[in-house]
């Protein structure tokens, strides 16, 4: 009991959680921001040297290379593979490291009962994608300059080149965003304010995390469900899976399909499936002390751990 009360007085506060996770977010648009402008100085002193000096013709090549799509679609790979590595290494010595020190470390595949958490998930990110679709002609509609800026960065960011634009926007991208959201954060967040809390802060701070306002309205529902998903399988992998999924989709779907009619069947049939699985294998319960073994219960690694009934 005693040291029950001691890790409660060591769990982190409320606002300086939100700041901490705050500041995640901010560390990793920093990271990107440093990886492209080194990137660019390389192509930056050519451009300076072939300008012979003159300024204005200096200005006008830049100004032509920071629009150049085949150069930011590779700038963007590369912010993204350094920013994996830099989250990688602080979230394995953070926590998983921890874990495994303690003994309580256990693989995703170790923390599901079976083919229906696959269905679960995999109808539930679905459905997300389709109310998701639906926000996102919503906010179009609302914002129709905001849609055509989004429009023209991604294919600024991405459309430089095929190959290396599809693996950056379906893999390294989720990978990222899912290490920094649903792995870092989440695992700080969960500490002070349970599955609720957790889910609004995922979702949250990953509309936060694309820095516009259509995306940051139509990823909302996504962030709620795969911020649940971590928070129930205490894993950041079936997260992976979700974001890689969803990503997926907007380079796998034909441009001819009629988007709308296409969203609202995921939506609505998928929600079905995984409301029906969730209910039926009891896979929607908000405690996941009542639904994971209690030794995946992992506290905060600078906090000492605190016995599953009294920590959420």
């Amino acid at each position: 009991m005693e040291n029950q009360v001691q890790a409660t007085a060591k769990k982190p506060g409320k606002v300086g959680t939100v700041f901490f996770c705050l500041w995640v977010v901010l560390a990793v648009i920093l990271i990107q921001g440093a990886v492209s402008a080194i990137g660019a100085i390389p192509a930056s002193i050519s451009l300076f040297m072939k300008a012979g000096g003159d300024q204005e013709l200096f200005m006008q090549l830049y100004t032509e290379m920071v629009s150049d799509a085949g150069l930011l679609t590779w700038l963007q790979f590369a912010a993204e593979i350094v920013c994996i590595v830099v989250l990688l290494i602080w979230y394995n010595s953070g926590y998983v490291k921890p874990d495994k020190a303690k003994g309580i470390y256990k693989p995703f595949l170790q923390k599901v009962g079976g083919a229906p958490d696959f269905v679960f998930i995999i109808a539930g990110v679905l459905s997300a994608w389709g109310l998701a679709s639906l926000l996102q002609m919503l906010a179009a509609g609302l914002f129709p300059d905001a849609a055509a800026k989004l429009s023209e960065s991604l294919q600024s960011a991405l459309g430089g080149n095929e190959i290396i634009g599809m693996l950056t926007g379906v893999i390294l991208a989720p990978i990222c965003e899912e290490l920094a959201v649903r792995g870092i954060i989440l695992r700080r967040s969960e500490r002070v304010f349970g599955a609720i809390g957790v889910m609004i802060i995922s979702a949250v701070l990953f509309g936060v995390f694309h820095m516009n306002i259509i995306q940051g309205l139509y990823v909302l529902p996504m962030g709620a469900f795969w911020g649940y998903i971590g928070y129930r399988y205490k894993s950041v992998i079936p997260c992976f899976l979700c974001h890689i999924i969803n990503n997926g989709l907007a380079f796998l779907i034909p441009g001819d399909v009629d988007q709308l009619i296409l969203s609202v069947a995921l939506f609505v049939v998928c929600g079905a499936v995984a409301a029906f699985v969730g209910v039926r294998f009891n896979l929607l319960s908000l405690n996941r002390a009542a639904t994971v073994p209690a030794e995946t219960l992992v506290a905060d690694p600078v906090a000492v751990p605190v016995s599953s009934e009294n920590e959420f």
